[in-house]
C-alpha cells in the first residue's frame, strides 16, 4: 500500500485519481478548500473509512 497526497480531490481530475487510488489499495491523503462542503469527497471516506484522510488545503 502506498500514500497518495491528492491537492483539488474535492473535483474533477483530483476526486477521480482519489478515486482509482482508493481502488487500488492506497492510502490517500485528499486535501480540498473545503473538505466539509465537498459531498462527493465524503461519500468516499465513508465507502473507504481508514483509508481516506480529508485535510483543508490552504
Amino acid at each position: 500500500m502506498k500514500s497518495v497526497l491528492i491537492t483539488g480531490a474535492n473535483r474533477g481530475l483530483g476526486l477521480e485519481l482519489t478515486r482509482q487510488y482508493l481502488e487500488r489499495g492506497d492510502q490517500v491523503f485528499a486535501a480540498s478548500r473545503q473538505p466539509e462542503g465537498a459531498t462527493d469527497l465524503q461519500a468516499l471516506s465513508q465507502q473507504y473509512p481508514g483509508q481516506l484522510v480529508t485535510l483543508p488545503w490552504m
